[in-house]
């Protein structure tokens, strides 16, 4: 038993020859072009795969380039529009600030107007009083019979000159 399965036998070798022709014709008339067909088609996907990626990948390049320049182009121009807020606001604050000094200008003027009306008003006050205590003085002292329109004239005539004699002394 051991030497039959060592020692080659024609006929065995030839009808094993002969099946493997005629497995290998109905393969090849069947099977082949089925699987060559599967084969090619599974190898044109993974091109077509292949190619979407590179292509896929060059639009994410792209976009992502895009996307940095979108965001350099935003960072330029919030730059610029803080630059004109900064700008903005100093010309807001040097209007304000002229503003300030010309109501704060105005009031002084208003002030000082106000002042020299009030010390006018102030010594007409004063000269009228003058008058009349110089008069009731004058009519005790003198105790004539002047009438009151005469001492109030020459009472007004004296105080008029009294700025001057004030400078000649």
């Amino acid at each position: 038993m051991g030497k039959e399965l060592i020692q080659p036998d024609i006929g065995l070798i030839v009808w094993t020859f002969v099946t493997f022709i005629i497995v290998a014709w109905i393969l090849k008339k069947f099977a082949w072009k089925p699987i060559l067909a599967i084969i090619e088609a599974r190898e044109k996907a993974i091109r077509e795969s292949l190619e979407d990626s590179k292509r896929a990948r060059e639009a994410a390049e792209e976009a992502l380039a895009k996307n940095r320049e979108l965001v350099a182009q935003a960072r330029g121009e919030s730059a610029r529009i803080v630059a004109e807020g900064q700008k903005e606001a100093e010309r807001i604050r040097a209007e304000l600030l002229a503003k300030a000094k010309t109501d704060s200008a105005a009031v002084l003027e208003q002030g000082r107007r106000q002042i020299e009306f009030e010390t006018k008003q102030a010594v007409a006050e004063l000269k009228g009083t003058v008058v009349q205590v110089a008069l009731d003085a004058a009519g005790k002292v003198i105790s004539a019979s002047l009438d009151d329109a005469r001492h109030r004239r020459l009472v007004e005539e004296y105080l008029d000159e009294l700025p001057d004699l004030k400078e000649s002394h």
